[in-house]
């Protein structure tokens, strides 16, 4: 898929790669971006997502979701929102916390992203069907938006 947009980013928010030595010492740490630039292909980078992915279901798993949404964010970011499992696993996060606000904006971010893209009916679909279950849940009052 085509990236859409590209928004500045703040530099710590970007994940860093530890480079070590022959015997496991830390000899510096490089952001990913630095990374790509003095080394990464494109199947390294491609490589590397999936296991920033990987990682990040990791920490969902464990219940670690501070974790989780760190890299799910970055994933997201650097996507443009293109790749809708990082957006859905993200989601249920914040379906888990109790945060109906924070999954529907994700999700119409989602939605307005991915909809000029071809062949996105069926994602599309999906993130109606979602958006229609929030609207019609009733959440408790200590979460709807009035004072």
């Amino acid at each position: 898929m085509k990236k859409i947009k590209q928004e500045a980013k703040h530099p710590n928010d970007v994940p860093v790669i530890f480079l070590t030595d022959a015997t496991g010492k830390v000899v510096r740490k490089i952001s990913i971006n630095e990374w790509r630039a003095l080394k990464a292909t494109p199947d390294q980078i491609e490589e590397l997502d999936i296991k920033l992915y990987r990682e990040a279901i990791s920490f969902y798993l464990q219940e670690d979701y501070a974790k989780a949404k760190d890299l799910l964010h970055f994933l997201i970011n650097k996507t443009d929102y293109s790749h809708y499992e990082y957006v859905e696993r993200l989601a249920n996060i914040y379906r888990i916390e109790n945060r109906p606000a924070k999954e529907k904006d994700l999700l119409l971010t989602a939605y307005h992203a991915i909809k000029p893209l071809e062949s996105s009916e069926g994602i599309l679909r999906r993130i109606e069907n979602r958006l229609q279950k929030i609207d019609a849940f009733d959440f408790p009052a200590s979460t709807q938006f009035s004072h």
